[in-house]
Formats: structure tokens, sequence, C-alpha cells
């Protein structure tokens, strides 16, 4: 089976990735331009400099996936931010008037591009949520920072995932335990919600890191395609 539509996807580090579906363009939680530090791998482009970008999709309101540039950018351009509440809320403070806030089962058509939004189990962030991107028989799931559980994988059943951008290294704390999916986790997530393709994201932050050497050893039952920062890639079965 192949994908009845044009699908690139370009890095541009952590959980910030530009989507291109038949020229409309998603980036997902747009982080860059402060707490750089953070950062393990250096930006590869200015983001500012990519044109179009149609949409951002925010998961939460975190330093590393909301960032004020970003806000400033969609403020500037009129893209349509769709977020989480209070990424939405920060964004319309901030004077960014073509908003809309998602809570879970909510969704949105964005010119023959539905987004839905799902759970997300984050310790620090109560009203995270993933996305759905849905447009003929392609079907992504972005999962922002969430741990998996099964709320999540009930959450995922109606939809048949066919690409999983997940996240694979996560911070743990004193009694709180892990607040995302590490590399164990997103294993049982392919095994149990059986995407077809899966693309890591959300390892590349100090403290949050995996290397080359254990992503390309990393096995699962699925296609694996890792992305490489800044190199726009093409995305098919």
């Amino acid at each position: 089976m192949r994908f009845a539509m044009n699908i690139s996807m370009t890095l541009i580090g952590q959980a910030t990735v530009v989507i291109d579906i038949d020229g409309l363009v998603f980036m997902t939680d747009p982080w860059w331009g402060s707490f750089e530090f953070l950062r393990a791998v250096p930006l590869p482009i200015n983001p500012e400099t990519i044109n179009p970008i149609h949409y951002m999709l925010v998961s939460h309101n975190h330093i590393d996936h909301w960032c004020n540039r970003a806000i400033e950018l969609a403020k500037a351009r009129d893209c349509q931010v769709i977020g989480s509440t209070k990424a939405v809320r920060r964004a319309q403070k901030k004077g960014v008037k073509n908003i809309q806030a998602l809570t879970p089962g909510e969704s949105i058509h964005c010119n023959g591009v539905k987004v839905s939004a799902v759970p997300a189990f984050h310790p620090f962030a109560k009203d995270a949520i993933g996305f759905i991107i849905q447009k003929s028989t392609a079907t992504i799931y972005f999962s922002g920072d969430t741990l998996y559980n099964e709320f999540l994988h009930k959450a995922l059943t109606p939809y048949s995932v066919t690409i999983a951008m997940i996240q694979i290294a996560c911070s743990t704390y004193p009694l709180i335990g892990k607040d995302g999916m590490d590399m164990e986790a997103a294993t049982r997530f392919v095994d149990e919600v059986k995407p077809h393709i899966v693309i890591p994201i959300h390892y590349h932050v100090k403290g949050k890191y995996v290397t080359k050497q254990d992503l390309g050893n990393w096995s699962i039952s699925a296609k694996k395609i890792i992305l490489e920062h800044g190199v726009k890639t093409v995305v098919s079965l």
C-alpha cells in the first residue's frame, strides 16, 4: 500500500518537526531562540526562514515545546495555532488572533486535513494533548510529551495509525517517576498500537538524549525512520 499523497518531514530539533502534506505545512511543538543551552544538537536552520507555515500544532505549554519566538512568528504570519488550552491562551495573550484550543476528542479541519486531539499524560502539564493528523489513507500520530498507558492505548484504538511520531526520551523525578516515554515504553507503544512507521522524536536535549548508536540499535516491530536535523525526508511505505 502507498499513500495517496506526498508527505515529507524536516526535523528542526527535539519535538519541532515541519510536516508537509501535499503542500500544506504544519510545524509541531515550535521551539527555538530561548533556553538554547538545553539543546544537545544545534539548530540546523533558522526556523523563521521556513515559509510557508500554515499551522502550528502545540501539545503543551512547556519551554521546549512552545517558545515566544514561535508565537511572534505565528502572529506575524497569521498562521493558525492549534493546541492545548494553556498553549493557546498564552498565544492569545501575546496577540495571536488565529487560534484554536483543542481538548481530547475535539477536531478541526485544515484545508482537507483533519487534526484531532487525543489525550496525553504528563505529570506537569495536565492539559497536554497529542495529535492525530489525517488525510485519505494516512493517519499520523504526534505524541508530544506523554506517558504510555492503557488509557492512551484505548484513545488510539479507533485510529489505524500509519505514522507514529513518538517521544523516546524523558526525565525521571523522585516520587513522581518518569514524565513521558523512554525507549522501553516506546517499544511497548509500537508493539501494542502497531503503527506502520515509527519516527522517534524528543531526544535532543540535555538530560533527554539518545545516542545515534542506541537509536540505530533500537529494534522495533515497525519500519523505523530516523530524521536528520535540517534534512527534508520523504515519508512513504
